[in-house]
């Protein structure tokens, strides 16, 4: 968006103090557009039906992978392909001519795993990956939910990009992302999550799913940056052991003038979670095998679920509203049904690593990596939402 060519309204929450890198405006809804409409103009490519019944990788993804451990040119071995779909491939090996390291294709998911994993990187792919194949579903209420969690932005700014979606979960986000008319949509995950996103997303046209790491990327880059025109991680940094250098790892695969978008948990006004949830998490459900949080996730969500249909919400248009704790974000659940609740409950309690933001550090994230044009915005009053652009090369 060029200097002066659009108006930009008020951030939709209300905010305390406002330190100097929140832009306030004028108007009910910021939007955010690009600012240079990208040379390509590609339809969603069209692909026989009959190519969509396996599980397969589409070759061109090719063009996007790298190396996880150094970052080297990666060529497709032992591939079997399908004579009547030449440009996709059911199973192989990556090979990196750098290194030599070996990578499997399988499933129709490249895995690009780095050779280890910390002990809680370990503890959060096992306990995510748990958690996404067992809320495998996708809701149509999950669009509008989508477009709050990553506002300033809007679908047509989707429209022609190749992005990234660091940390799909079971791919709902990666979902929307295609269907607004990205040129590529990558749906990353370092769990097997993947296998749920691939049954979502996996065989649209315009979708592909990687399993990789956000500290290694596994995907091409140059000294300026790498090939995607829009990064975004929702509701993922916040459970890297350093949430910072996970999204300091992201910005470098931002091509030069594209852009980046995180979500994150915040300090602020989360009482509720600070003084009862996240000592449940610490000291008892992280212990246990993800399996057998449902005996523990379940009463919790059954009470979540009452207060927020039998308190939250008839009260929401009373003066007594305001005295409720956490009364924005509760209230935000009173329109799910008890499942999506229950999910939400499990979410809070499967994560071995949590942490929860201030203003101020979510904001350093931006200007220690130099990003313009950057947005920052509260969601419900206790989370972060912060967009940026990677400066142009010149």
């Amino acid at each position: 968006m060029a200097e002066g060519a659009a108006h930009f309204p008020e951030v939709r929450y209300r905010e305390r103090s406002t330190p100097a890198m929140v832009e306030r405006h004028t108007a009910q809804h910021l939007r955010v557009r690009d600012t240079d409409p990208a040379p390509h103009r590609h339809a969603l490519r069209g692909i026989d039906s009959m190519c969509r019944s396996q599980s397969v990788m589409k070759l061109r993804l090719l063009n996007l992978l790298a190396c996880p451990t150094c970052g080297g040119e990666l060529k497709l071995r032992d591939a079997e392909q399908d004579p009547a779909c030449p440009e996709e491939i059911r199973t192989g090996e990556l090979f990196c001519v750098s290194c030599e390291a070996r990578f499997p294709v399988s499933g129709g998911i490249p895995r690009l795993l780095p050779p280890s994993l910390s002990a809680v990187a370990e503890r959060t792919s096992a306990a995510f990956g748990w958690q996404w194949q067992e809320f495998v579903e996708l809701y149509d209420q999950y669009e509008a939910q989508f477009l709050d969690w990553i506002h300033p932005v809007e679908p047509e700014f989707f429209r022609d990009k190749v992005v990234l979606d660091a940390g799909c979960g079971n791919g709902r986000h990666a979902f929307y992302a295609a269907t607004y008319g990205s040129r590529e949509v990558v749906a990353m995950d370092l769990s097997e999550a993947v296998e749920t996103a691939y049954a979502n997303v996996g065989k649209m046209p315009n979708a592909h799913v990687v399993q990789g790491d956000i500290y290694h990327p596994p995907f091409t880059r140059n000294a300026v940056g790498g090939p995607f025109d829009f990064v975004y991680s929702i509701g993922v940094l916040h459970h890297l052991p350093d949430p910072e250098a996970g999204f300091k790892s992201l910005v470098r695969f931002v091509r030069p003038g594209g852009a980046i978008f995180a979500w994150v948990y915040g300090h602020e006004n989360n009482a509720i979670v600070h003084g009862f949830i996240n000592p449940i998490r610490q000291n008892l459900t992280t212990r246990i095998r993800p399996s057998m949080l449902p005996i523990i996730a379940w009463p919790m969500a059954l009470m979540l679920h009452a207060a927020v249909k039998g308190v939250y919400r008839p009260l929401h248009s009373t003066r007594l509203f305001k005295k409720l704790p956490s009364r924005d974000y509760l209230h935000s659940l009173s329109s799910f049904s008890f499942r999506r609740n229950y999910n939400i409950v499990f979410d809070h309690l499967v994560a071995p690593v949590a942490f929860y933001l201030r203003r101020d550090e979510f904001e350093g994230w931006f200007r220690h990596n130099d990003l313009r044009d950057v947005r920052i915005s509260w969601r419900n009053q206790n989370s972060w939402r912060g967009f940026g652009r990677v400066a142009e090369t010149h």
